[in-house]
């Protein structure tokens, strides 16, 4: 195993003659960059903590463990870049961080999806969609921080074994969040009442916008994975961080933008859909005994059939 450096900068390239070379990149990280994108995460991390008070939802608390993996991984990273101490074993650390990151948040994802699955009546279902979840996270981040150093081991069957332990994580991802994605537009009130108003389309974007982004970056990161060490996935810097360290940032601030207006009043174990996404329409208390909501329950007829004739005569 040989490091090469070329052009008087920093250059990595193994030149192992086998099929399954260490997943090292080839170029040399721009030095400041990973330090600019890493001063935005302390910013997230103070944003998902103050989104998880403001809502009473102390779970949400988890997602800020991913921000904080992030800007350790782009410190390293940055790091690296300067030529600071030993590259591979910091890029090691890095990628095991940042792949752990991402792998909380699609489980914070399925939490997500859980939660609006409870709102939406289908308590069942969320509970185990919100258990699956954890599982997914605690497996993938076993399964990442075994495999990735073995894929640097210089026997080819252990590295082989290191591929398939990150590469495994990564596919049941993209399945996990295609699952909380659908489950959730599935449960979805107004889909089954013939189509869901502004409101709730408001709201299940924060559910499918996150979706969309993870499954890029999951993507991304099989293509680093599978693919040849000279392919563009492993050779352009700009689409690092425009396929896999920006989704994660969008995801972010996806959530904390919108976690109010979908958790406010359920966090304490309650269910609500907040007032705002019924603006201009009353609210009635169900007769199933949950909280107040925006509109009519779908799951008590009387209750719904009451509240139209209040709502006639008011």
């Amino acid at each position: 195993m040989e490091a090469v450096s070329r052009n008087s900068t920093l250059v990595y390239r193994y030149t192992l003659d086998n099929e399954y070379p260490p997943p090292m990149i080839e170029y040399a990280p721009v030095r400041w960059i990973p330090f600019v994108f890493a001063a935005l995460f302390p910013v997230l991390v103070a944003r998902v903590l103050a989104a998880a008070r403001a809502t009473r939802a102390p779970w949400l608390c988890a997602a800020a463990l991913a921000p904080i993996l992030l800007f350790i991984a782009l410190v390293l990273r940055g790091a690296m870049g300067r030529g600071d101490g030993d590259a591979f074993r910091m890029y090691e650390t890095q990628t095991v961080l940042h792949l752990c990151a991402g792998h909380t948040l699609v489980g914070m994802l399925l939490a997500f999806a859980a939660k609006w699955i409870e709102i939406e009546r289908q308590a069942i279902v969320g509970v185990f969609l919100a258990h699956l979840g954890i599982a997914y996270t605690v497996v993938a981040v076993v399964c990442t921080c075994v495999g990735f150093p073995l894929a640097f081991d210089a026997v080819e069957e252990r590295r082989i074994c290191g591929y398939r332990l990150v590469s495994a994580p990564l596919i049941v991802a993209i399945g996990m969040v295609l699952l909380g994605a659908t489950l959730a537009l599935y449960h979805t009130d107004g889909r089954r009442g013939g189509g869901a108003d502004a409101g709730t389309a408001g709201r299940l974007a924060i559910v499918w916008i996150p979706a969309a982004l993870l499954a890029c970056w999951a993507s991304f990161e099989l293509a680093r994975m599978s693919m040849p060490t000279k392919s563009a996935a492993n050779t352009s810097e700009a689409l690092f961080y425009c396929l896999s360290v920006l989704p994660l940032a969008g995801t972010l601030t996806v959530w904390t933008g919108r976690a109010e207006g979908l958790l406010a009043g359920v966090g304490d174990g309650g269910s609500t859909v907040t007032a705002a996404a019924g603006a201009g329409r009353g609210a009635a208390p169900c007769g199933c005994g949950r909280t107040l909501i925006a509109g009519p329950c779908q799951g008590c007829a009387h209750e719904a059939s009451l509240w139209r004739a209040m709502q006639k005569y008011a």
